[in-house]
């Protein structure tokens, strides 16, 4: 909200005629005098005439509250940071765009020969990017730039690179649509899009995409910078979201002095113990050809989540490269989690009562075959009873008959005597 508050603000005074772009630009404290510098291709006219780019101190670059580290953010860094990313994502898609129309009116060779290209402009943004870095750091560290102009300029060096990120993952998208003997012979190298990648790992972290977040009016918190024992951001927010990112030198020695084991625990104790639940470790990896070994954390023990990346030199035993982030669970994941507590129980509860009701006509149905059974027990033995009565009646008929046959003869036998 606060970001379309400020788009709103700058577009209007802009249009209105009340505010020239320099005039934006000027976000520059007292002390310090604002020196434009000539369009540059790789930064467009407002992120090579803003104040954060380009600022020399009459006195301490320290800024009001530095004795703790922390940066203030103002309405005008924010408004600068806007307009700067704004204007880095319009070149690109203008880049882009023209890119797209080369490649699709193009054969195969050609087509190669447009990425292979492209891939170059690339990488030497890439290495502006780099080459920024540096000397604003060491602006920075020297002195001649305070932390909040420091801080906004990784922001917009941010920005930069994230534009410049999702041009090379089209690159890549669009060469795998292009034969490899073509992309061999046009001279690209897909491995080359990776190295690009790779050298904007400084401005591309957590730290500085939390600093952009900041700086563009996306998220409310505190931004602590350090730079005594390397360059230190930690970013937190108002709901809980932490980020923090260091960078240190590394030696040019490659060679493995230090085992794994006590490269995990140096880099446990770097990353220190998160404010709830803890890190647990889930990939090691030993990078052989690079002198270092890399640790993959994540946050478990609690509602929040987190992951974490540090990388320790293998020769001299130091954490060279740091990134954490937890982000705290919203109120509507805590309202869904307890939705979805309820409909588990509101389940469980009704497979209870269909297992109940299950047993319950087990039951009945178990009685009625007992009394069914009982019932035909009782049939057959009234059967029984019934053909034992009918045998007893038939035989003492039988008795009977044979009884009334024996008395006539009988009488025929004593007739003759009598006379």
């Amino acid at each position: 909200m606060l970001r379309k508050i400020l788009t709103v603000l700058l577009v209007g005074a802009l249009v209105a005629g009340v505010v020239a772009p320099s005039a934006v630009a000027t976000t520059a404290p007292p002390d310090e005098t604002v020196e434009p510098t000539a369009l540059d291709s790789g930064a467009g006219w407002f992120a090579a005439n803003n104040t954060t780019a380009n600022t020399t101190s009459s006195g301490s670059s320290n800024d009001s509250n530095s004795s703790n580290g922390t940066v203030t953010v103002t309405v005008g860094q924010q408004l600068s940071t806007i307009v700067s990313q704004t204007d880095s994502e319009v070149r690109t898609e203008v880049e882009e765009s023209a890119f797209e129309v080369r490649f699709e009116a193009s054969d195969d060779d050609e087509q190669a020969e447009a990425i292979s290209e492209r891939a170059e402009e690339l990488a030497e943004r890439a290495e502006e990017i780099r080459e920024e870095y540096e000397e604003v750091t060491e602006a920075y560290e020297s002195g001649e730039i305070s932390r909040s102009a420091y801080a906004q300029r990784i922001a917009t060096l941010n920005a930069r690179s994230e534009q410049l990120t999702s041009s090379i993952a089209r690159l890549d998208a669009r060469s795998d649509n292009v034969s490899n003997t073509s992309l061999q012979t046009a001279g690209f190298n897909e491995s080359e899009l990776e190295t690009i990648n790779n050298s904007l790992e400084s401005v591309t972290g957590t730290g500085a995409r939390a600093l952009l977040l900041r700086f563009t009016g996306l998220s409310e918190g505190e931004i602590e910078i350090e730079s005594e024992n390397g360059l230190s951001i930690e970013v937190e927010s108002e709901d809980g979201e932490q980020s923090r990112e260091i960078e240190r030198d590394r030696d040019d020695d490659h060679n493995f002095t230090v085992d794994q084991s006590a490269a995990l625990d140096t880099a446990r104790d770097e990353l220190g113990t998160p404010p709830t639940g803890s890190w647990s470790l889930i990939e090691s990896d030993k990078h052989t050809d690079s002198g270092y070994y890399e640790f993959e954390f994540e946050l478990t023990g609690t509602n929040s989540t987190g992951d974490a990346e540090v990388r320790v030199d293998g020769s001299s035993g130091t954490v060279f490269r740091l990134e954490s982030e937890i982000e705290s669970p919203d109120e509507d994941d805590e309202e869904d989690e307890i939705e979805e507590e309820e409909e588990e129980e509101d389940d469980e509860k009704d497979d209870d009562e269909v297992e109940e009701e299950d047993d319950e006509k087990e039951e009945e149905e178990e009685e009625k075959d007992d009394e069914k059974d009982d019932d035909e027990v009782e049939e057959e033995e009234e059967e029984d009873d019934e053909k034992e009565e009918e045998e007893e009646e038939e035989e003492e008929e039988e008795d009977d008959d044979e009884v009334e046959t024996d008395e006539p003869d009988e009488e025929e036998t004593d007739t003759p005597d009598s006379e």
